[in-house]
């Protein structure tokens, strides 16, 4: 009889031991889960982080140091001087011109604190005519490939050979960075 005490008494300790080890084991394969999706997570961010900090700042890149693409705001005037330069050297003549800047980022510049890193877009629309289809196509062989960046919008060509009349209509923007990011001072 004692042995089938001890018997039964060690069953029970075993089921009991198992009930209990049972919650804790499986407590543990979601933990163990968890952790392994943190881990991964983690090892992403962290593999994110290299890459970015690889990546050089806007400000700091060569675009904006060197002949800037993105100009301070300074430099915007000079930059639709040159455009009237190459209208004027391609024989053109400005029948009319709309510029408007427009801030790009931050969206709200009242949310963005003390000395706000700003972007701003310049719209730019001019319309000019000159006596041949060449003088048009100069204009804006030199706008695409003058220094700073440019997205052209809309481009409206019409032509009057008989009457030796061409015109451009171009709508583009440009961007140039607030006096913030450059350490020049916009005037």
């Amino acid at each position: 009889m004692s042995l089938v005490t001890l018997f039964l008494s060690l069953v029970i300790l075993i089921g009991i031991w198992f009930a209990l080890n049972g919650n804790m084991l499986t407590t543990k394969r979601k933990l163990d889960t968890e952790l392994k999706g943190l881990n991964t997570s983690v090892s992403s961010l962290k593999m994110e982080n290299q890459q970015l900090t690889k990546q050089k700042k806007l400000v700091e890149s060569e675009v904006v140091t060197n002949a800037p693409k993105i100009p301070n705001g300074l430099q915007i005037g000079e930059f639709l001087t040159d455009l009237e330069t190459f209208i004027k050297e391609t024989n053109m003549v400005i029948n009319a011109t709309d510029y408007k800047p427009m801030l790009v980022y931050p969206a709200n510049k009242d949310n963005a604190g003390s000395a706000p890193s700003s972007l701003y877009r310049m719209e730019s629309k001019f319309e000019v005519s000159g006596a041949t289809a060449d003088n048009c196509q100069e204009l804006i062989d030199r706008l695409e490939n003058q220094t700073r960046y440019t997205n052209v919008t809309e481009l409206t060509y019409s032509a009057s050979p008989k009457e030796s009349e061409y015109t451009v209509t171009i709508t583009f923007s440009t961007f140039f960075l607030s006096e913030y990011d450059t350490h020049k001072q916009v005037s």
